[in-house]
Formats: C-alpha cells, structure tokens, sequence
C-alpha cells in the first residue's frame, strides 16, 4: 500500500493535496502530468511507486542537486537501488552506474536529460526494462515555458525507443498554455492531469520601490530585521551577488554569496553550511535553491524583478515550506527591467539570422553529417541557445535536418583484446581501427573503419560489454543530417515567425512582471490567475495591497513605517519550541548535532541528508524512548530509524553512541560488525504478540548491519510467524 511506504521510508503519515491521486494514476499505468506548487511533495509522486514496483523507474531532472540529495537520503533509509549520472560524475563513474543498470542492481535511476541522447545507453535501459518514465520539471520541454531546454525535445523519442512506458510528467510552473505543450510534446495518452492549487497562505507578498541602485541594501536590511534569518537574495549577476554579501556583513550579517564562478567545492560548502542553519543569508543566482529542500526559509528577497511570473513563484516558493510565515520580497526598479528588454532586442532573431545559421550548419557538414557539441552549433549562429534549439526543432519539424542520438566525442582505450572468431563485418572493421592504448575521437575512428559513426560507436559499446576491450567515453557531440543543402522562403518564414513568438513571449514575460509589481490589487490572486487557478482570495491579508500597506501603484514611499517595525532575533536565553513537541533540550540538540557531523564525514554525504535540523529539534523536544517512537518523527521513517535508532537513543539517555560504524555501501571496514541477533529477538517477540508494525524497524535493522547471515535469519523468522 502507499501509505505503508510513505510511512516506513519517509516518515509521513498522510498524503499531501494531489500526491494520492497522482500516486494511484501512476500504479494504473496511467500518463500522468501532475502540476503542483514548489514545496507540494512532487518527489514523494515519483519516490513511492517506484519503491512498490519491481522494474527499473527513470527519474529525468535538469537539477543536480536534487538528484544528489535524493539519492543520498534514499540510501539513508536503506533503499540502495537508487542511483544518479549527471555531468558532475567522472566519465569512470558513469560507466559503473551504467553497468549496474544492465546487471539490474539499480531499480531507480535519476538522469540528466542530456544522457538519454546516447542509443546505447537507451537500448541498455530497454533491456533493463523500465516501468516508469518520469519527467521532473517538465515545463522545460515547452517553448512557452520560462526555462526551455533544448535537450527535452528528445524525451518523446526516447520513450518511444523504450517501448512506450507510462510517462510521469510533473512541474510547478505551468500555465494552461504550457500544460497543454507538455501534453502534446510528450505525445501522452489519455492522460491524468492533476493541478492543485498554487496558493501558500503562509507566504506573504510585497514589491519595494527602489529607485537607486545603492537603495537596495537598506532595504534588504530592512527585510532580514523583520524575519530573521534562514533567508535567500536572489540577484541578477555574480558581482551584484558578491556585493550584496560583503554589504551585509559589513552591516553585522552572516552572508556568503553563491554563482557558478565559484568552484563546486565552494558552492557545496555555502550549501551545507546554509542547509544546517549555520550560515543565516545566502546571496545568490537564481540557480541556488532548485531542488533543496529546506523547511524553514524565512525570506526570499529578489534584489531585482524575476524574469518571469513562473519563475518568480518557483523562486519565491522556496520560502516557508514548514507552513510558518514567511516573506516573499521583490525589490523594484524600472530600470532593470530596461536592461531585460534589451538583452530580448540583442538576442532577437529573423530571416537573416535564420540563413545564417542554416548557412554555418551546412558549411561545418562532412558528408552531410555534422557532429560537434551542442554549444558550438549555437555559437555557430552567432544566438543563445534558446535561439538555437527552437531552429533546429523547426528545421526537424519541417524535415530539412535530422538530429538522431549524440555520439561520443571519442573514447579512451585502456585496453584492447585479440580479435576473437565470428565477429560481424562492422565490429571487427572497428576493432581493427582502434588504438590498443590511447585516446581516439568517434568520427575519426568511423573513418579509419570505413562506417558512419553511430555505427562505430556502437561497435565500440558492445566490445566494451562483452569485455573485448576496457575504455572510457569522453564528451559528446550531436550527431545532425542534413536533408536539404537550401533552405527556400517559406522555410525562413516559418522559422523566422517561430522565433518572433519566442521574442514575443520574451516580452510578455517582462510585461506580466512590470504589472504585478505595479498592482493596485491582490497580488496573490493575481500570482494564482497567471496559472489559471480561480480560487477566491481577495483579500488575502497576505499581501501589501491587502495589508493596507500601499495605497496605489509603487508609492514613493520606499517602506511603510508599521512594515518597518523591527522584530528583533530571539535572545539567546529564550526558549526554544517546534511546532508539534514544545520545548527544546538545546543541550541534548547539540550532542546531536556532533553526532550528525561525525556520520556525514564518515559517509562522504552533507549533515542535512543524515537529518536536517528540524528532525534533530523534534528529536531533542519529544526524545523517544525507542526505535518506534523515533521513526513516527515526521520526515524520518521507520527505516532511517532503524538504521540510527540505537545511538540517538544512547545520545537521549546520556550516553556515548556506540564505537562501530554505521554499515553504508561504500563502507568496507573489516572492523567488528554490531550484534544482528536481538533485533532479530526483539522483532520476533513483537510479532508474537501481534505488533507487527514495531517490527519494522528492529526487522530493518538487523538486515542493516547483519548482511547475508541476516536476511537469511529475518526469513525463516517470517516463515515462522506467518
């Protein structure tokens, strides 16, 4: 049953509005698309068919983050069929993850878009057999929508080259245009569309005039005095990020800034320390935040307007997700929405630039083939790569280009075995073309063959699964036929017409955030009828306008004076509550914390992903009494329970944590595993007595730190006490 899994893995007791009936669509082998506001649980819609079903779930998502931390938090509560490949993996890493999806030890596989380009890595899937297709963020796939990412439009192909797999399409930003796009882009079949409501009472909305730059940061100072800190500044460019950090530090706030200049070891280190509440404010692009699931955010502040309204609820929706009141702060100066105008004027493309780019597409062919990396096509045009992926999908559309699987930019052999008997003509052709040590590129290695180069890369592939040789792929460009060598009028017309609807709704994205910041009515029924939502909320009593706080349009008046009251941090002697246990025993919270940090350094995983802070609060204010009782802890489950019940409850009663690692499947300490055997006794004498819930977790256990010999033993015992 769902609720079973929802409550044994990740610790909840009931569905959230939607989750349910997206649930039940999904088990049916329905198409589904589910729409659902940012902080709504669309993981969990993903997250617990996958676990009821025995074949393979394919989770695509652009975020990183959000397939790292999931992953991680799933082998936290012992599911260890989950797994991830995105371009932060070492090419050594991704072809192990590969190699377990063939041998069928991963059950859910969290991917990158851009790796379903590769056919070999599809057929693999195929042979895997995948159950369910998940599109995560799936207004990327529309046009229309405001992050459109070229890579999706080949999401339908790969389903179909699956064997047509029921399709899980979810989002938090789709207007009823865009809705109707991922439909028809995803081909879906009598498909259950859920939407729930956009509206989050808890969050409260306001729009600030300023009218100098320099006015920016008084005003962020303002926000952060109200609503003290976790909080999040979103600004527009790496140097307004650096700036606005060093300003609130030189003002007495804790803020570091976060933007992709920054190495990958700096950005994860402001995200953990963020995470686990020791760093207050982080200024950042809009980037950070996508996929972190942090509970009590208590501010997000945008230093300039968002790009877009569905970008701004996504961006704003970060806040609040504990369901306290929070603050959703946009900073309004009409002459940064000047410069966004003109960033659309100089990306702006027509007929011209049409040819052009059909005319660079041509001059690069081989053959009429051209492979290169997807960034140097766009570069090719002299547009964005917006720009780029809407040509090239109405040139596939119109059929004078024909954009098949990426290929391997090359492959680094690292060894090559002697040519067996009875290999196909084209195999052995490649084979014969290979280095025996070094590094060698796709197209040039085709050559050598005499084959296309799907066709070498192929070669290359099953040599490697049939261990004919060791290598490791590198890098990737697209693999594109050219169909017409001209392109006639009409063609440049279509495509210069399809690319003034991209600058139109440009436009318009800038239009619909000019008025919402100029607003002289509720703007939380004006943020819920941009995505067709028709709940009655006006007023809200959540917003400036229904606050009495402006009278008209952005007044002149920077801040009202009631909004400027100060509400000062808490003193450090007070008294610390959660919402559902009262008092906090900050003592017992920070030998928490210690131990916290002590598994996540042996783990290699941020502290967050062992427990984040809200679980350790509500531990340190219910303190349980045992594994049962832990795991009924909202957001940790009977499993992760399990796997940390004994030394959080030595933590409560006073005492040190047990010396023996926790078991993890990177763990190959040959140190003394822990003692299986009495949470075998413990689960049996439960049983016996008709608890079979409490065994759960004494039963989970056993089979964490007991291996074979346990899972044989938890076996006979519920042959036993069937």
């Amino acid at each position: 049953m769902p609720l079973n899994v929802l409550k044994e893995i990740f610790g909840f007791d009931s569905f959230r509005p939607g989750q349910e009936e997206v649930i039940r669509a999904v088990l049916e082998g329905r198409d589904t698309l589910a729409v659902m506001p940012t902080g709504g649980g669309k993981s969990l819609c993903y997250q617990v068919p996958a676990l009821m079903q025995e074949s393979l779930t394919v989770i695509v998502s652009p975020l990183i983050s959000l397939m790292k931390d999931q992953v991680d938090s799933l082998l936290q509560s012992a599911v260890a069929e989950a797994a991830t490949l995105h371009s932060g993996l070492s090419p050594e890493e991704r072809w192990e993850v590969e190699r377990k999806v063939r041998t069928g030890e991963i059950k859910m596989l969290y991917i990158a878009p851009e790796r379903l380009r590769s056919l070999e890595f599809v057929l693999a899937l195929r042979r895997a057999g995948v159950g369910l297709f998940v599109v995560d963020e799936a207004h990327c796939i529309s046009e229309w929508g405001h992050n459109f990412r070229p890579d999706y439009l080949f999401l339908p192909r790969v389903v179909k080259d699956l064997g047509n797999p029921p399709v899980l399409a979810l989002t938090a930003t789709a207007t009823p245009r865009v809705r109707e796009d991922i439909l028809r882009s995803l081909a879906m079949r009598s498909p259950e569309v859920v939407v729930t409501s956009f509206n989050r009472p808890n969050l409260t909305y306001r729009v600030i005039e300023a009218k100098k730059k320099e006015s920016k940061l008084p005003l962020i100072l303002d926000v952060i005095r109200r609503y003290p800190p976790p909080g999040i500044v979103y600004a527009t460019t790496r140097k307004e990020c650096e700036e606005l950090a060093a300003g609130l530090r030189r003002s007495g706030i804790e803020a570091a800034h976060y933007h992709a200049g920054l190495s990958s070891s700096e950005r994860s280190d402001v995200q953990e320390r963020f995470m686990t509440d020791e760093l207050p404010v982080v200024v950042a692009t809009i980037a950070f935040g996508m996929g972190v699931d942090k509970p009590n955010v208590r501010f997000v502040v945008h230093s300039s307007v968002p790009a877009s309204l569905p970008a701004y609820i996504q961006e704003a929706g970060r806040a609040g997700r504990d369901g306290e009141p929070s603050e959703c702060v946009v900073l309004y100066r009409s002459a940064d929405l000047g410069r966004r105008r003109r960033l659309v004027t100089v990306n702006s493309a027509g007929e011209d630039e049409v040819s052009s780019y059909f005319r660079a597409l041509a001059g690069v062919a081989n053959g009429g083939r051209i492979n290169a990396p997807f960034s140097s096509l766009a570069a090719l045009g002299s547009v964005d790569q917006d720009a780029a992926g809407i040509m090239l999908r109405g040139l596939e559309e119109s059929g004078l280009v024909a954009r098949g699987y990426d290929l391997w930019a090359g492959v680094e052999v690292e060894s090559l075995e002697e040519e067996p008997e009875g290999l196909r003509e084209e195999i052995s052709a490649v084979h014969a073309a290979l280095p025996g040590r070094g590094e060698i590129g796709i197209p040039e290695l085709a050559q050598r063959a005499g084959v296309r180069p799907v066709v070498a890369q192929t070669a290359v592939y099953r040599m490697m699964v049939d261990g004919l040789m060791r290598a490791v792929p590198r890098g990737s460009v697209t693999d594109i036929r050219l169909r017409e060598a001209h392109l006639d009028e009409r063609d440049r017309r279509e495509m210069a017409a399809r690319l003034k609807g991209h600058d139109k709704r440009a436009y318009g994205e800038i239009r619909d955030v000019e008025n919402y910041a100029q607003l002289t009515t509720c703007r939380r029924e004006r943020l819920l009828r941009h995505f067709g939502d028709k709940e009655e909320v006006a007023p809200c009593g959540g917003c400036d306008i229904c606050l009495g706080e402006v009278d008209a349009a952005i007044s002149g008046s920077n801040l009202p004076d009631a909004y400027r009251a100060p509400r000062l941090k808490p003193a450090a002697a007070s008294v610390r509550t959660t919402p559902d246990s009262g008092e906090v025993n900050e003592e017992l919270l920070a030998r928490l914390k210690i131990w916290r940090s002590d598994q996540a350094r042996d783990q290699q995983v941020p502290a967050y992903v062992v427990l984040h802070n809200s679980h350790l609060e509500e531990i340190s204010a219910r303190q349980p009494g045992d594994i049962h009782e832990l795991g009924a802890i909202k957001g940790i489950g009977l499993r992760r329970a399990a796997r940390y019940g004994d030394d959080i409850l030595a933590l409560i009663r006073g005492d040190e944590p047990a010396a023996s690692p926790i078991e993890t499947p990177d763990n190959t300490s040959n140190g003394p595993a822990p003692d299986y055997r009495k949470h075998i006794q413990a689960a049996e004498n439960l049983l016996r007595s008709g608890r079979g819930a409490e065994a759960v977790p004494e039963l989970a256990r056993a089979l964490e730190i007991g291996g074979e010999e346990a899972r044989l033993a938890v076996d006979d015992l519920l042959k036993l006490t069937s």
